[in-house]
C-alpha cells in the first residue's frame, strides 16, 4: 500500500506542479476539538506545498487498525497558496509519515504532533508534545553594510545547534517584520557575482623591509569597487569572507589582548569601509577570548557576523551575532548560513566556560528548513575545511565533516540553488575554473593570506518549473610588492604597484591604522647572529622533518622565563622542565647580522599561543614522542611524485622541544612503524623516570583544543589512516594567561641577541635515523 501513497504524491506534483508566487503567510494547522479534525494550510511534500484536511477516523470504521487515533484524508486537497514560514508547514518525511506544527489541542499551546502512515490512507497518532515557546526561533529586521550590495537585511534568531528539536518548532516574526516574499517572475534573469577571501588572518599589509609593503586587502578592495561601478542593472556584487580575519599579522597589536587593551579590529573596520556583505566566525576569531570577538564586532563590524553552531557563550549575543541572514538584492533573496569548525576552536575557557560549538551537520538540518523558504539561493558560509582531493591529488586533509558533507547535507534538503564557500585549511580550489562539485553543489576555496581572491558567477532564470542557475568560478591571483624590479624587467607586471590598489582607501582607512601601529613595529628589540639557520628559507627547509634552530632557541627561551610565571591557581610554581612548540606555528625566520623588529618577530610568531602548562609522568611523555615521530615528514614523501610542500602549511602537529628532553627518531618502513628512542630527560633515560612528573609548557593551540592530530584522532595531512595521535587535551591544565611570542621578545629584549650564546643553536637534540 505504500507504493499507492507514493503515487498518490506523484499525482498531486502532476497536477499542480510549482507553487505560484505566494502572498500571504501561511497559518499554522488547527486541531478541531469538536470534530477531531484538522486543517493543514501548509503541508510539504518534496518540493511540492499543499493543503490537506485530516478526518479523524474512528478504530471500529477501519478494517486493518490497531488500537489507537487514527485520520483520513479529506479528498478536498489542493496546491498551498500561501507563503512558508520555518516550521509554520507539516512535512511528510521520507516514509509519508506527517510532522506536523497545530494549535488547539489544548487551548492556549501548539503541538508537534507526528502522524505515522499505517494504511490505506490512514494516519496514526504516534507522538504529541508541547511545542517550547522559550525556545523559538525570530526572525529580524536590520541594517545591511550601506556600502554592500544588499538593499535590505533579515537575521534569524535561535538556538540551532544545542537542545533543538529537528522537527522545527514555530518561527516567530519580530513586531514590525514582513516576509521577505519571492520577486522573480518566469522569464527574469539575474546574475549574482560573488567576490570571496578567506583566512586572510589580518594579512591587510604585508610589510617588506627590502621589497615594499604588499596591500593584498587594497587590491580585493579596487577589484570589487570597479565591479561594483560597472555592473549590470540585474548583476548583484557580493562580498563575503570565510573566516579567520584576524589573528597573524601585526596589525593584532591593535586588537589587544582582552577588552581593556583593545584600540581596533583593523580587519572588521577595513571590511566595513569596503562594503563587505557577510563574515563567518573563524576558530581564530576567538583565539584571544569571546568578550574580545564580541567587543570587535559591536566597535568595528558594520556588516553581520555569523555562526549557526556557537552557542551558549556569556559574551557572544544576538546583539553581535547571527545564525543566519536573507539578504535582498534586485529581488533576488539570498540565504546565507555562517558555520564555523569544531576543531581547534577555544572554547569552554574560564572566561566563557558555556561557550560551545554544536553539530555541523545536525546544526545545518535544523537551520536550512528554516532559510530554504525565504530564499531563492542559499550560500553556506563555512570555516570547517575541504576534505576532498584536489586536480586529481589524494585528500591531505581528512576530517569527520567538510564541506563535502555539509554540501551533500544541504543537497538532500533542497532543490534551490547551493554553494559553498569555505576556509580553514588553507586550500587553493578551482585554480582552473569549476572543478570541485559535490552532489551538484560548488563548492569554493581561495588559499589564504590574501594571496587569491575567488570569484563566483552565478546566472539565474526563473522559470515556471524553478529557478535554474549555471556557475562558473574561478580564482584572481594578487601580486606582491618588489620594487626593486625596474620597469623595463619582462616580469614588471607581475609585482603589485600603485595602480593595483585602491589608493583612495590606504589612504582614508589603512594610513590611519597603520601610523597607530608603526611606532610599534619598528621597535628594535634585539640583533641576530650570522647563522644562515636563521633565515626563513631555512625555517622551512627544517621544521616539518627535524630539528630547526629558531625552534630550539624559543622552547630554551620559554625554560628560562618560566623562572618568572606567577604561580598557578593553586599557589604551586610553573617552572617548566619541558618547553615544546607546533612546527607550523613557526611562520618565518629573520635576516642574519641584522636587526630584529617587534615586526620581524611577529612575523615568526604570527599566531596568538598562550602558554599552557601540564604535568607529564615520564610515561606520557615518552608515548607523546612516539606519536611525534609518526608526524615527521619523511625522506621518501619528499621524493615522491607528489611531494608535500615544506614551504606550505603541514598540518601534522609535530613538535619541536627545548634541550632538556633529548630523543632519535627512528624511521624504519614507514610512518606507522616510525618509533621514538633514545629518550632522556635531564640526562636520565626515559625509562628510569616512567613514573616521575615534569612540568611542561605547550602552546594552547595543541594542549588545549588538541589541533593537528593531539586530540586522539585521526592526524590525516598525507599520513596513513591508521595513524592517530596522542590526546593531549586530557591532561591537568593551567593557563598562565601568557602570550609565547611575547615572553620571547622579552627574552630578546633582556639579552639583546638571537645567536649561540642565547640558544640559537642545533645541538643534536633530535636526531633521525633510518
Amino acid at each position: 500500500m505504500k507504493i499507492l501513497n507514493y503515487l498518490f504524491i506523484a499525482v498531486v506534483t502532476m497536477l499542480f506542479g510549482l507553487a505560484s508566487l505566494h502572498a500571504e503567510i501561511c497559518p499554522v494547522a488547527t486541531y478541531d476539538p469538536l470534530t477531531a479534525g484538522a486543517t493543514l494550510p501548509c503541508v510539504k511534500a518534496g518540493q511540492q506545498q499543499l493543503s490537506l484536511k485530516l478526518d479523524y477516523v474512528p478504530v471500529e470504521t477501519t478494517a486493518t487498525a490497531a488500537e489507537g487515533y487514527y485520520w483520513a484524508l479529506n479528498p478536498n486537497f489542493n496546491l498551498s497558496t500561501c507563503e512558508p514560514v520555518g516550521g509554520e508547514c507539516a512535512v511528510f518525511n521520507e516514509h509519508l509519515d506527517l510532522i506536523i506544527p497545530v494549535e488547539g489541542v489544548l487551548a492556549g499551546t501548539r503541538h508537534l504532533v507526528t502522524l505515522k502512515l499505517a494504511d490505506d490512507f490512514y494516519w496514526k497518532l504516534a507522538e504529541r508534545r508541547l511545542i517550547d515557546q522559550d525556545n523559538t526561533v525570530v526572525l529580524k529586521q536590520g541594517m545591511p553594510n550601506s556600502i554592500g550590495d544588499f538593499e535590505a537585511l533579515y537575521w534569524l534568531e535561535g538556538n540551532f545547534a544545542n537542545h533543538f528539536d529537528k522537527l522545527h518548532d514555530v518561527m516567530q516574526l519580530e513586531t514590525g517584520v514582513t516576509l521577505p516574499a519571492p520577486q522573480l517572475k518566469p522569464g527574469d534573469e539575474i546574475s549574482l557575482r560573488i567576490f570571496h577571501f578567506n583566512d586572510l588572518h589580518g594579512e591587510l599589509r604585508t610589510i617588506n623591509k627590502s621589497k615594499g609593503d604588499t596591500h593584498y586587502f587594497s587590491q580585493m578592495v579596487k577589484i570589487v569597487k570597479e565591479a561594483r561601478a560597472k555592473a549590470a542593472p540585474n548583476e548583484i556584487i557580493l562580498f563575503l569572507s570565510g573566516g579567520d580575519d584576524h589573528v597573524g599579522n601585526p596589525l593584532d597589536e591593535l586588537l589587544g589582548y582582552d577588552v581593556n587593551t583593545f584600540q581596533a579590529s583593523a580587519a572588521y573596520l577595513a571590511y566595513s569601509a569596503a562594503g563587505l556583505d557577510a563574515a563567518v566566525i573563524g576558530n581564530h576569531e576567538l583565539d584571544r577570548g569571546s568578550a574580545l570577538l564580541a567587543k570587535a564586532i559591536q566597535t568595528d563590524a558594520r556588516f553581520p557576523v555569523l555562526s549557526a553552531n556557537l552557542y551558549g557563550s556569556a559574551y557572544l549575543t544576538s546583539a553581535n551575532y547571527h545564525p543566519a541572514i536573507i539578504g535582498v538584492a534586485k529581488g533576488l533573496r539570498i540565504g546565507i548560513i555562517g558555520l564555523t569548525t569544531q576543531q581547534e576552536t577555544l572554547l569552554k575557557t574560564t572566561e566563557d566556560p558555556a561557550l560551545e560549538a554544536g553539530d555541523l551537520l545536525k546544526t545545518l538540518e535544523n537551520i536550512l528548513p528554516y532559510v530554504e523558504p525565504l530564499a531563492d539561493v542559499i550560500i553556506l558560509l563555512t570555516h570547517v575545511g575541504y576534505n576532498g582531493p584536489i586536480e586529481g591529488q589524494p585528500t591531505r586533509h581528512e576530517l569527520e565533516v567538510g564541506d563535502i558533507e555539509i554540501a551533500n547535507q544541504a543537497a538532500k534538503m533542497t532543490a534551490k540553488p547551493v554553494i559553498v564557500i569555505g576556509g580553514h585549511l588553507h586550500l587553493t580550489l578551482n585554480e582552473k575554473g569549476l572543478s570541485i562539485v559535490d552532489s551538484s553543489v560548488p563548492i569554493l576555496e581561495a588559499s589564504a593570506k590574501g594571496s587569491q581572491l575567488g570569484e563566483a558567477q552565478l546566472s539565474l532564470v526563473q522559470s515556471a518549473e524553478g529557478l535554474r542557475s549555471q556557475l562558473t568560478a574561478r580564482l584572481i591571483p594578487l601580486k606582491k610588492r618588489d620594487d626593486r624590479v625596474p620597469p623595463e624587467d619582462p616580469t614588471y607586471n607581475n609585482y603589485e604597484h600603485d595602480d593595483d590598489i585602491d589608493t583612495d582607501f590606504e589612504n582614508q582607512v589603512m594610513a590611519p591604522l597603520y601610523a597607530d601601529l608603526d611606532l610599534r613595529l619598528q621597535e628594535i628589540i634585539g640583533q641576530s647572529g650570522n647563522l644562515e639557520d636563521l633565515t626563513t628559507s631555512k625555517t622551512y627547509t627544517d621544521r616539518y622533518v627535524g630539528e630547526t634552530l629558531i625552534a630550539n632557541f624559543m622552547n630554551d627561551a620559554i625554560v628560562a622565563q618560566s623562572v618568572h610565571f606567577p604561580p598557578a591557581k593553586d599557589g604551586s610554581s610553573q617552572v617548566v622542565d619541558i618547553a615544546t612548540f607546533n612546527a607550523s606555528g613557526l611562520n618565518s625566520g629573520v635576516e642574519p647580522n641584522s636587526n630584529i623588529t617587534f615586526n620581524d618577530w611577529f612575523n615568526v610568531m604570527p599566531y596568538a599561543d598562550m602558554i599552557i602548562i601540564t604535568q607529564m609522568t615520564g610515561k606520557q611523555i615518552k608515548d607523546m614522542l612516539i606519536s611525534n615521530a609518526q608526524r615527521l615528514v619523511r625522506p621518501e614523501e619528499l621524493t615522491s611524485a607528489n611531494p608535500p610542500d615544506l614551504n606550505s602549511y603541514i598540518s601534522r602537529g609535530f613538535l619541536h622541544f627545548s634541550k632538556e628532553l633529548r630523543y632519535t627518531i627512528k624511521l624504519n618502513s614507514d610512518a606507522t612503524t616510525a618509533l621514538a628512542q633514545d629518550i632522556t630527560i635531564k640526562g636520565q633515560s626515559i625509562d628510569e623516570v616512567l613514573a616521575q612528573t615534569f612540568t611542561v609548557a605547550f602552546g594552547d593551540y595543541v594542549a588545549l583544543r588538541g589541533a593537528e592530530g593531539w586530540n586522539g584522532a585521526k592526524i590525516g595531512a598525507g599520513l596513513p589512516d591508521t595513524v592517530n595521535g596522542l590526546n593531549l587535551t586530557v591532561l591537568p591544565k593551567n593557563d598562565t594567561g601568557l602570550v609565547y611570542r611575547n615572553e620571547i621578545i622579552d627574552y630578546i629584549r633582556k639579552y639583546g641577541v638571537v645567536d649561540e650564546s642565547t640558544g640559537a643553536v642545533k645541538d643534536g637534540r633530535l636526531k633521525i635515523v633510518p
